[in-house]
Order: C-alpha cells, then structure tokens, then sequence
C-alpha cells in the first residue's frame, strides 16, 4: 500500500480538514503492479493528510477473522486515555462519585483528581469508596491537592462470560435472601444485601466498560471475535440481572419497614411458590441466553407469561377483592409493593430469555442471494405479470395470544 505524502504548502494538508471525522468510502481500487513481484494498492490522500504520513512513515497491518484487512497508523493513545475531575466544592458529593464512575465505564486508564485549595477528608473518601466499588482501580499517587487512580486490569481483552455467569450468581442469592425474609419473623442478613448488590454494580460497570473499550473507533479491530454474541446482548444482560438485583433490594426494604412482620402461613406459602417457580423461571432464562436455542427459549417466554398471569390472580385474590382479616393493612400494602417487584422480576427474565432467542435467530441467517440482474425479473412471475409483491412481514412481538404483554425495563425500573 502507498500513498502521497501531504505538504503544508502543497495541494494535500498534513493536517486533518476542521469538522471533517470521516473520508467517503469508494466503490472500490484496483490493485497495482509496484514492483517485479509487489502489488499493492495507493492510500486515499486525505487518509494519509489527517495521520500527518509520509514516506517512510510506519503503519500496522492486520488481518481480521472476516477476511478484512486492519490497517493504523499508529497507536493513538499507546497509554490510554485519561480522566482529569476538578472538585466542585459546591456541588453535592454523589456528582463526583458519578462522574468517576462515567469515566471508568468510558475506558479511562487513569483518573486525576484535583481540588483547589486542598482535598478535603469527604473527596478523599468518595475516591476510595469508587476504588473499592470497581475492579482493579488502585490509588498510585496523593498529595495535598490531588489524587491519581489508575487501572491495572486487562481492559477490553476481559472476557465477558465469566463475569456475567458470576454477576448472575451474585442476583440470584440476594433474590434468595430477599425472598427467605418474608417467610422469617424478623429480617436475616447473613450477609448484607446493600453489600451484595454493590458487587453487581461492580461487575456491571465492568461489563459496560470492556465494551466500551472494544467498541471505541479508536480500538475496534484491535479485540479478537468471541462466543459471547453480539456486544449489545451482553450489555442488555447486564442492564436486566442490574434490576433484578435493584427489585431484590426492595423486597427486603419492604420486609424491613413492615419491622418483621409476619404474613398469615398460607398467603407465606402462596408468596414463597410464586418467587421459587419465579427465580426457576430465570435460571432457564439465563441459560438459554448463554446456550442459544429458539425451542427452549420460547419455552421460557411461555412460562414467564403463565408467571404474569398467576401474579395477577394473587395479587386480586388477596388485596383487590377482599384483605382477609388476619392481613394487616400495612402488611396488605407491603405485600403488593413485592408483587410488583416480582412482576418487575418476572419481565426481566422474559427479557432474558428474548436475548437467547434473538442469538438463536441470528446464529441460524444465511446469505440472501443478490436479485440484481435481467435473472431476478425473470425469476419472478409475479412482477412480469404487473403484480406488486408482497412486502416484508414487520417483526412480530414475542407473546403468546389473549396474554398482555410484558413490561419491558424501558418502561420502568
């Protein structure tokens, strides 16, 4: 490959066009003869003008698993990228806590930290509770007025099966946690579930920063094809097992604002059936977007919606209809604050079972032949005759019939 090199005074910049981030793609070049046994083909001029090349300027080649070719300049941020937060001393804390953690989910390497007039014992605070609450952020440097945090992981070269499989490990205790309490005259913590979802938080950052990182303009090639599916599956995954562990939270809220109180044993019994066919429910689901299969994921989907439809029965059954006398009316009101989060909990794993579907779908597309030429008109009866085809069915959604249908988590956590 070669290319002419760009002059400041000349007729091709050496700097890049102010407001221009793209070159137009060409239809296509042909390959040329460069020599007695070299073939290769020129570089488009305004390519080679933005990355400042010449001759004898070094690029990087690579050749990808779909047959194409990689081809870089050079590394353009060889140590990573960086994050330097100033301290506003009149903002509320959670805005630094925040804004660490945008810039760990965003591929930051490192993170300077400064506060004018001193870092006060509260901002030094918040920076170890971000690098308790995230992986592999260590603390290198402090002094007065600033403090430097830098990632020591492996960055977008993590693989994400393993940490998703955990995470989902991580939900489906605390759901369990959540749900024995309500079966026990007072709250049992063995460990505490304000811990437990901190660690989903954690591998969920996690997650959304490696796919930040491989599918940064400046990397995307850089990460080898995996098993895992299509990026936006693993970052959906992670959204949903997130609430999960957000309703499994307010179940036991619920439990321990009510100050322990017991249910009557057979709505306990009625609550306990329903969360344990729940939680089943999404361990297929979870598996079957793990292991792609369309039979078994319509399985789940068909389960999820019975689910639906057995929540409703109970919650009209003990509350819309008539509370029976035993049933206090804080508890009454606490029972349907759970029932709506199993609900809540039930749509998600609908969700989940739509990811193994939507990969089982696409695992099983071929090629469509191209109907370009006089052989697609004549192939086609019904456009010689003066008939319009029939057009593209729209994609249909997912439920089964006389079911409403789930709530979905853009609706409402």
């Amino acid at each position: 490959m070669m290319g002419k090199e760009g002059t400041r005074d000349g007729a091709v910049s050496r700097f890049p066009p102010k407001g221009r981030t793209e070159i137009e793609e060409e239809p296509f070049r042909r390959l040329q003869r460069m020599g007695a046994v070299t073939i290769g083909v020129s570089l488009p001029k305004p390519w080679v003008a933005r990355h400042r090349l010449g001759v004898g300027s070094p690029i990087k080649l690579r050749a990808l698993a779909d047959d194409s070719i990689l081809l870089r300049a050079e590394p353009p941020h060889p140590g990573g990228l960086g994050a330097v937060v100033a301290v506003d001393r009149t903002a509320s804390p959670e805005h630094l806590f925040r804004d660490l953690v945008g810039s760990y989910i965003s591929g930051a390497h490192e993170f300077e930290i400064l506060e004018p007039g001193g870092l006060r014992p509260e901002t030094r605070q918040i920076v170890r509770t971000f690098a308790r609450r995230t992986l592999q952020i260590e603390i290198v440097s402090e002094d007065a007025e600033r403090l430097v945090l830098r990632d020591v992981s492996r960055g977008g070269d993590l693989a994400l099966g393993p940490v998703l499989h955990r995470m989902f490990q991580v939900v489906l205790d605390l759901q369990r946690q959540a749900g024995a309490a309500w079966g026990e005259s007072e709250p049992t913590e063995a460990v505490s579930l304000g811990l437990r979802d901190d660690e989903v938080d954690r591998y969920a950052w996690l997650v959304e920063r490696v796919l930040a990182l491989r599918l940064a303009p400046e990397t995307l090639g850089e990460y080898p094809q995996t098993a895992e599916g299509h990026p936006l599956h693993a970052l959906l995954l992670t959204r949903y097992l997130e609430r999960i562990a957000d309703h499994a939270v307010k179940i036991a809220d619920v439990h321990a604002r009510l100050g322990g109180a017991r249910l009557p044993p057979r709505l306990t019994s009625a609550l306990r059936d329903l969360h344990g066919q729940i939680l089943r429910a999404l361990e297929a689901a979870v598996e079957v977007a793990e292991h792609p299969d369309s039979a078994r994921a319509n399985e789940v989907i068909d389960t999820t919606e019975a689910l639906h439809q057995t929540q409703e029965t109970l919650r009209e059954g003990l509350l819309a209809r008539a509370r029976p006398a035993d049933l206090t009316p804080a508890a009454a009101a606490g029972l349907g604050l759970v029932l709506e989060s199993l609900d809540r909990t039930v749509a998600y794993a609908q969700d989940i079972a739509e990811i193994g579907l939507d990969r089982a779908a696409r695992a099983a597309l071929a090629p469509v032949p191209s109907r370009e030429g006089p052989s697609a008109a004549s192939a086609s009866p019904a456009r010689s005759a003066g008939r319009t085809e029939d057009a593209p069915a729209p994609r249909r959604r997912r439920i089964t019939p006389n079911a409403a249908p789930a709530a979905r988590s853009s609706d409402y956590r």
